[in-house]
């Protein structure tokens, strides 16, 4: 009984023996008209022996033609259903790369690979039959299988393709990944009702600033009074984030920022500085990846020093806050489940063949093959952090989560970065990579 809904590859030892399996009739055909035969024609002579011989010839031509005719049957077998007597038993189906039936071409193909690869006798066609063990990706392919653009897969493990829409599968097994019309989609045609789909990736969402942290309370607002600190005069901005008492725009200060306290003036003491604002790293030299310049000085309650740097209105009633870039790692390194390695030092996309939304820009895209639908298309965003890397899960089939070293795993919404701190272990569909120090 399979274990899981996605698709499976089958291990090299498996694939190993079912040939072996497979090749259990031929080898008895040949050996049963062998040993009936051969004792004869060593005991006997003259006119004996030649009687002997031919009754040999004869045994020996029924038994290749019982296996010829048990190879063209495997060969259709194989062909329509990726069933061998081999893969009945250990529980593998051999489908095309895209999870439907072979087909007698590609099946062919695959046996002349390894008949050829028998010229080195026994050792050859071994290796060939185990040499999905050399292949980077998650083992999914041995080199005849490369060829022949066929795969192996373990239906008593993982899922069954050929019985369940094909590579990717129907609907139910990827609610929300496929459109009607798309290769694998069995109501072809016919319209899914819009509750039974995931929400359409919206990018200001997913790229947005980060509006908190997991365990800490929401951040102030630029300009809101600080706890036992003298009220000020609002003053206006042109800031492009609503004010929240009034409604009107005010200024967000730059990630990672750190106050500058005014000199005292006559009137009283000037008010506390406000808190550091944690927030995700810049993607880019004074430009953070929610497209806020972190080298400018933001005016709590008052605007940006922009042009008119003399300007007395600048100058008098607000707190001076200068970007500061904390110190830590530029880079981290992610080391994923199956071997790859990666140094991130800006902003990532994560998955079966990343593609960036309109009007993104990454640094690096990591395509992460998967046979099935544990992975999403773009499945995560990543930008570099002083302490770890942010995640935001992108409206993922499969979902996403965060386990910190020695912590407990933390599922994502979709679209709310979280911090994963070097050490932590990040989750997206049933695979898996861990942050450290580059």
């Amino acid at each position: 009984m399979q274990k899981t809904l996605n698709l499976v590859n089958a291990p090299a030892g498996k694939r190993l023996a079912a040939w072996v399996i497979d090749q259990i009739i031929p080898a008895l055909a040949v050996g049963i008209a062998s040993g009936a035969t051969l004792p004869a024609v060593l005991d006997s002579a003259g006119v004996a022996q030649q009687e002997a011989l031919a009754t040999f010839t004869m045994a020996l031509l029924i038994a290749s033609v019982v296996s010829l005719a048990y190879t063209v049957w495997l060969w259709g077998w194989q062909a329509s259903a990726g069933k061998t007597p081999g893969n009945l038993v250990l529980g593998l189906r051999v489908t095309s790369e895209e999870g439907t039936a072979a087909g007698w071409g590609p099946i062919f193909l695959r046996w002349v690979i390894i008949s050829v690869s028998g010229v080195v006798p026994v050792i050859g066609p071994i290796l060939m039959l185990l040499s999905n063990i050399w292949d980077t990706n998650h083992q999914r392919q041995g080199w005849h299988d490369k060829v022949a653009r066929t795969l192996v897969v373990d239906v008593n493990t993982g899922r069954n393709p050929l019985t369940s829409g094909g590579l990717y599968g129907p609907s139910t097994f990827a609610p929300g990944a496929m459109q009607p019309g798309d290769p694998g989609h069995p109501e072809t045609g016919v319209s899914v009702p819009p509750a039974s789909r995931w929400p359409a990736f919206n990018p200001a969402v997913a790229a947005g600033p980060i509006s908190s942290v997991p365990g800490a309370g929401p951040a102030a607002a630029p300009g809101a009074p600080q706890p036992g600190a003298p009220q000020q005069p609002a003053q206006p901005s042109s800031g492009p984030f609503p004010g929240p008492a009034t409604g009107a725009p005010v200024s967000r200060p730059a990630p990672g920022v750190q106050p500058a306290v005014n000199a005292p003036d006559a009137t009283g003491p000037s008010a506390p500085a406000p808190a550091e604002v944690p927030a995700p790293a810049t993607s880019g030299a004074g430009q953070s990846s929610s497209g806020y310049n972190e080298n400018q000085v933001v005016l709590v309650g008052g605007t940006a020093e922009t042009a008119t740097p003399g300007d007395p209105d600048q100058e008098m009633g607000s707190t001076q806050l200068r970007s500061h870039v904390s110190a830590g790692p530029a880079a981290v390194r992610l080391r994923f489940d199956d071997g790859q390695s990666h140094v991130l030092a800006g902003a990532a996309l994560v998955g079966r063949n990343p593609a960036a939304a309109a009007g993104e820009t990454v640094d690096l895209l990591i395509p992460f093959a998967d046979m099935g639908r544990s992975v999403s298309k773009t499945h995560l965003h990543l930008t570099v952090d002083s302490t770890g890397v942010w995640v935001t899960d992108r409206n993922s089939t499969n979902g996403s989560g965060v386990t910190p070293h020695g912590g407990e795993r933390q599922r994502l919404d979709p679209g709310q970065p979280v911090l994963a701190a070097v050490g932590s272990t990040v989750h997206f569909g049933d695979r898996s990579f861990t942050v450290s120090a580059a």
